[in-house]
């Protein structure tokens, strides 16, 4: 039968951004991978030449260790929802893989929170006697600080196993929706807005404090040091005002970033947008483009990964140029 005068949708637009999506975010997750194991392979090395792990090294190592995880769970994700039926987003198994992606991302806020607050003590210039008893055991403190960040994490993420997610029947809501006779077409997902903000906010708010209070005493510390220099108390070439600079951009940088990635999880988390629409793609690139980000701004902010970044990029130019 031919229709004139009106056009019949077809699935071919739906199918390309479907395509771009999937391509943009294998793309944007061996990107983000590739990154942090570059972190993680610099960090490593610079250990077996020094013979000890310092501590900037350790704290590296543990970010993108954590943000390679979190970015295969992604891609996962993705992939699982490529090729299973749309009845696969209201099975436990989907709503684990959920409560997995929270738990990395809450890992990954509170390392970059003890990275700020790292940078923090040893480079600002405070006389407080607790500031100066903190700059001489924060390298004691940072495993400490790892291994908290994750119980922490672990602790913030147990919501997510029944607080937050509930499967229940779409056209009978009195019946069992573990006997025989429900399909998983019928069932739904409900989400408990509350608990997800609740707890999830917590967790990213405090990670947030840390890198916000740590940014704010680097800010004051750095306009202090300024105000010093105008006076001329020191010269405007001290090696101190440069590392203030780097650092501030670094924590300001990630904080802005951070941001983004936590509002991204939260419209991802909450159901707002059904899976597999243009909402939640975008959303998903967002998470997806945040630690490649992240990521970036780490090496360029590290002088030694910035260089060895920087000879990595010369020989695999000079590779494909032979």
């Amino acid at each position: 039968m031919e229709t004139s005068g009106c056009s019949v949708p077809t699935s071919a637009d739906s199918l390309l951004s479907s395509i771009s999506f999937m391509v943009f975010s294998v793309l944007q997750a061996v990107i983000g991978m590739a990154l942090n194991a570059f972190i993680v392979t610099v960090s490593c090395v610079n250990r077996m030449k020094r013979r000890q792990l310092k501590c900037t090294d350790k704290i590296l190592i543990a970010l993108g260790i954590s943000r390679f995880c979190y970015l295969c769970v992604l891609l996962g994700k993705i992939l699982w929802m490529s090729v299973s039926s749309r009845a696969v987003e209201v099975t436990s198994a989907f709503q684990m893989v959920r409560g997995a992606i929270w738990f990395l991302s809450c890992v990954c806020f509170w390392f970059s929170a003890c990275q700020c607050l790292f940078c923090c003590v040893k480079i600002a210039n405070f006389r407080h006697c607790l500031f100066v008893h903190l700059k001489m055991g924060i390298s004691r403190l940072v495993p400490w600080m790892l291994l908290v960040s994750v119980i922490g994490s672990l602790i913030n993420t147990c919501p997510f196993l029944s607080g937050i997610y509930n499967i229940t029947c779409r056209n009978n809501t009195g019946s069992n929706i573990s006997g025989n006779q429900t399909h998983l077409e019928d069932l739904a997902l409900e989400t408990n807005l509350f608990n997800l903000f609740l707890f999830c906010g917590v967790g990213f708010s405090a990670a947030f404090s840390v890198s916000a209070a740590s940014s704010s005493l680097l800010l004051f510390s750095l306009w202090r040091h300024t105000h010093l220099m105008r006076n001329g108390s020191t010269g405007f070439s001290h090696p101190s005002m440069a590392a203030h600079f780097q650092a501030v951009k670094t924590i300001t940088s990630l904080l802005i970033v951070d941001s983004f990635n936590f509002v991204g999880l939260m419209l991802l988390l909450s159901n707002l947008f059904a899976e597999r629409t243009p909402e939640n793609q975008i959303i998903t690139t967002v998470i997806f483009v945040c630690p490649s980000v992240q990521s970036q701004i780490m090496i360029w902010g590290n002088p030694q990964l910035k260089k060895a970044f920087i000879r990595a990029a010369d020989g695999i130019r000079h590779m494909f140029s032979v």
